[in-house]
């Protein structure tokens, strides 16, 4: 059977090579779509991704649409599934880069695992830059578009030291600086759970696993996830297997009992009945009802 899947693009091909090959781009997001319109459908990238957006549209993350207007930060974590439908007049900047690019010869764990707005399911990846921000915000993509389109020597270890400046300066703006240069007890426990959960939560792991990697009970971290975000820590490992199954039927070729090994299921029928009890539909209705909606509005 010749399945029609959601596609992984690899980094605009331009710009210079070498800073290609170290895995960084820079470009503007009209050029993007004139190089290759394919970036108008619902995708995904094996690296992580930043867009500064201006003017309205559509702008569609892991199968929830949101409408954008003015100027927006829009942050992409690899395995995304993402697309945008610009309006008259939008346009932006986007910033695509690796892990090994940013990392560089830093030791594990990488910064980028202590960022809030990659590889979270409870922070927005949508930030609205208010105008009072926007030049500070603006100036450090217009740095890297320069920076990137004059490649001259030493130009990644300038680009590293721009997205470094990037993310103190939303870090700042979102408010999150505070509690990242400060914070309680609580709150470190949560984020060392989410970051457990992103390494691990395609095993089958009890909840009392994760407590035991953090020294505390099982009830402990519940109750503290739960203060934290609302939400029971069950529930966080649960959404975050779904959105990677969700993923895979919507992008890759693999079957429904594949998928269901894959995220850690240990049998088929088990996967079934939690995809079904999340979703109040199986996993082959789900595929066959996102590409419907999704590659329709592209042929």
């Amino acid at each position: 059977m010749n399945r029609q899947t959601i596609p992984a693009f690899e980094m605009s091909q331009v710009g210079r090579e070498s800073l290609r090959r170290e895995g960084f781009v820079v470009t503007s997001l009209i050029d993007s779509v004139l190089n290759d319109p394919r970036r108008l459908r619902p995708h995904y990238h094996n690296f992580f991704q930043m867009m500064l957006l201006r003017g309205k549209g559509k702008v569609m993350h892991d199968f929830r649409d949101d409408q954008v207007s003015g100027l927006t930060l829009f942050f992409l974590s690899p395995g995304q599934v993402h697309t945008i439908r610009p309006r008259r007049d939008f346009n932006g900047i986007t910033v695509s880069f690796t892990q090994g690019f940013f990392d560089h010869r830093a030791a594990p764990p990488s910064a980028l695992f202590e960022l809030p707005f990659f590889f979270t399911t409870e922070i927005s990846p949508l930030l609205k830059i208010p105008r009072g921000d926007a030049f500070r915000i603006g100036e450090v993509f217009a740095e890297m578009q320069r920076e990137f389109n004059a490649a001259e020597p030493n130009t990644a270890e300038v680009l590293r030291a721009w997205l470094r400046i990037l993310f103190a300066r939303v870090l700042r703006l979102s408010g999150k600086n505070q509690p990242l240069a400060n914070p309680s007890r609580q709150s470190v426990l949560v984020r060392q759970f989410h970051l457990a959960v992103e390494r691990g939560f395609r095993r089958e792991r009890a909840l009392a696993d994760y407590a035991r990697e953090f020294g505390v009970t099982a009830n402990h971290l519940n109750d503290v996830v739960r203060a934290e975000t609302g939400r029971s820590a069950g529930s966080i490992v649960r959404q975050r297997r779904l959105l990677d199954a969700q993923r895979l039927l919507s992008h890759s070729d693999l079957t429904v009992s594949e998928i269901g090994y894959q995220t850690g299921f240990p049998d088929p029928s088990y996967f079934g009945r939690f995809f079904r009890r999340e979703m109040g539909q199986t996993p082959a209705e789900f595929r066959i009802r996102i590409r419907e909606k999704y590659h329709s509005k592209t042929r």
